[in-house]
């Protein structure tokens, strides 16, 4: 926090909108290493999940393998 105010007192507005960027491009780069990572496993659940509902439905198997991506991405974000 101590960084947070010695960025304040040398040029407040540049510098305040400077220090959120650098945040907000920090946890995009954490978001996305950290999907990278869990990738591999979604999509040998997602083709798990698509090889057992397609016995019953093909459309249901389609929307599985999205909803894998997309409770994924959750987590991943989580």
């Amino acid at each position: 926090m101590q960084e947070f105010h010695d960025y304040i007192l040398k040029n407040p507005i540049l510098k305040v909108w400077d220090f959120f960027v650098d945040k907000i491009k920090s946890g995009f780069a954490d978001i996305a290493a950290d999907y990278i990572t869990a990738f591999p496993i979604m999509v040998g659940v997602s083709i798990a999940v698509y090889a057992l509902v397609s016995m019953f439905s093909s459309k249901l198997a389609k929307l599985g393998v999205v909803g894998v991506f997309a409770y994924g991405a959750l987590v991943v974000i989580a």
